[in-house]
């Protein structure tokens, strides 16, 4: 279970030293969910110039009136990362977020599957946009493959994936338990060969050729999304 700091009711000048005393205290490997009643986009590049390599960053709600951020100790230190590291722990992160919205679907809960999957919908959508906008044309770049290469077919089943988020979405809001599991199942049978593809071809290839400058920087521009 995750702790909870809630700074909105703190002045402006309590808030970043708060947070980062916060961050300081963790454990490796631990994590605080940080409430806000703005984006904290000034604290993400904070944190990026004052503890880079040493956390990591999945927003969970944006607005209107709470802004959620997950921020974790990464367990070992580490400022030379790989898109490997990086694109995969976010895969693992998804897939517990939406074993959760599962279990309060199966069980009824829809108040607490539709806030898991709100999660999970914020997540993947950031991720793909991830993909789409920083790190597919740094492949496509280096490589040269565009119209038939791997990023040619991973875009198609992101059209795919967000359009069975929607309608996942649409179901758990109508508390439809069938539809619901009709359209997690499709998408669970899609991400399963996407994500297989991207972490044993795709990522590492994307290792190989780009600097650890190059991947820095696509990690920074992937938090900020």
């Amino acid at each position: 279970m995750q702790s909870i700091l809630d700074v909105r009711s703190l002045s402006p000048k309590e808030r970043h030293p708060g947070i980062f005393n916060t961050f300081k205290e963790l454990g490796p490997g631990d994590s605080f969910v940080l409430i806000n009643d703005h984006e904290p986009k000034p604290l993400l590049y904070q944190f990026q110039i004052e503890f880079d390599g040493e956390f990591e960053w999945w927003p969970l709600e944006r607005g209107p009136e709470a802004w959620r951020v997950s921020i974790v100790k990464r367990e070992t230190k580490a400022v030379e990362r790989e898109v490997t590291d990086y694109m995969q722990d976010d895969h693992h992160r998804l897939d517990r977020i939406l074993e959760t919205f599962q279990e309060a679907r199966s069980g009824g809960n829809w108040a607490n599957a539709l806030a898991a999957f709100n999660e999970f919908d914020l997540g993947l959508r950031r991720h793909i946009q991830a993909e789409e906008e920083v790190l597919f044309p740094l492949f496509e770049e280096k490589t040269g493959m565009k119209d038939a290469g791997p990023t040619f077919v991973m875009r198609m089943e992101h059209t795919d994936i967000r359009d069975f988020l929607d309608k996942i979405k649409a179901a758990t809001e109508a508390e439809d338990s069938e539809a619901a599991a009709g359209a997690t199942q499709m998408l669970l049978n899609t991400l399963a060969d996407h994500n297989m593809k991207e972490e044993q071809i795709l990522y590492p290839e994307s290792d190989s050729f780009l600097s650890k400058a190059e991947v820095k920087d696509f990690i920074r521009k992937a938090q900020v999304l």
